[in-house]
């Protein structure tokens, strides 16, 4: 009896079903992962909103008591010369009737000095910050100097003691002969700026801020601001045995200089109309400069010039 072949169409088709179902069976399970991936991010997405909803808070509004006021305190020490920022203060709430100077704004006080040292936790007050630092370097103009001379003593003060911080005067140089007397009196330097005098302040209805001669005694030693060359004059003629400085005041608005001859008392021994003759001459001098300063300033306001500073023409000849 002849034998049947295997049915090789039907055991091909049982082999593709299965691939069939195994291939269904991985896309379904890849289409599954990535659903669940998605639904996973969707849920931090969410998580995420949520979190950040809860981190925005409504801003917190604290009401300042009536009777108390933010006042600038300083967080840590502070050397004086120091210019002052923004992290060495911080505000804390002050009642209104303790320290009624200290400052509150911070544009009042960013960028200015620390005139005094000044330690943590202490207010910050007109009595520890100020605009400029208090010392004279500050005050010198550039490429002039400071120099202090010996220049009056109280018993004969030529200024009576009305000179103040940068008041302008003029200095005398006084010599004497060998019996002590003074012969010569000379204008040797002229326009000089005061940086420091010294002096109680004197405070009143006539003489606010005036600065007295001190009992008679030793000279007053002032300080003035000049060039290189006046201070090797000035320091040079300091030197000079038997002699003296004096100074004068003038206007500070007065920038003029003259040009006059030394007083020699021999000159003039004996012979006081000559000293009333050179009164006179530098009266009419004095007259004529004013004049020539009112037509300058009637000419400035005719060209419609507003400026308060008295203009400073060239003096007439003595």
């Amino acid at each position: 009896m002849k034998k049947k072949s295997p049915p090789y169409a039907i055991i091909g088709a049982v082999i593709l079903g299965i691939a069939a179902v195994a291939l269904f069976v991985h896309w379904k399970s890849v289409q599954d992962a990535a659903a669940a991936a998605a639904l996973a991010k969707a849920q931090a997405d969410a998580q995420a909103a949520i979190d950040a909803a809860r981190a925005q808070q409504a801003p917190v509004v604290v009401s300042t008591p009536t009777n108390m006021r933010n006042v600038f305190y300083a967080t840590q020490p502070v050397a004086a010369g120091a210019k002052i920022s923004s992290a060495f203060f911080e505000m804390k709430l002050t009642p209104n009737e303790i320290l009624p100077d200290a400052y509150t704004d911070a544009s009042d006080i960013v960028g200015f000095y620390a005139i005094r040292d000044i330690e943590k936790g202490d207010p910050l007050t007109p009595r520890n910050i100020g605009r400029s630092l208090p010392y004279l370097t500050q005050r010198i103009s550039p490429g002039m100097r400071a120099l202090s001379l010996p220049v009056f003593n109280a018993q004969d003060n030529n200024t009576g003691g009305f000179a103040v911080d940068g008041d302008k005067v003029d200095l005398l140089f006084t010599t004497s002969g060998a019996d002590g007397a003074p012969d010569k009196t000379q204008l040797v330097m002229q326009n000089l700026s005061i940086l420091y005098i010294p002096g109680p302040k004197i405070e009143s209805d006539q003489v606010n801020g005036i600065v007295p001669a001190g009992p008679p005694g030793e000279p007053v030693s002032v300080t003035f601001e000049v060039t290189p060359e006046q201070a090797q004059a000035l320091v040079q003629l300091s030197t000079t045995p038997k002699a003296s400085f004096s100074m004068i005041l003038r206007a500070r608005s007065d920038k003029s200089e003259i040009k006059i001859k030394p007083f020699i008392a021999a000159d003039y021994a004996d012979n006081y109309q000559k000293v009333q003759k050179m009164t006179d001459k530098s009266l009419a001098r004095v007259q004529e400069l004013a004049a020539q300063i009112e037509v300058e300033e009637k000419a400035q306001a005719a060209q419609g010039n507003t400026t308060n500073e008295t203009p400073t023409p060239t003096p007439p000849s003595p």
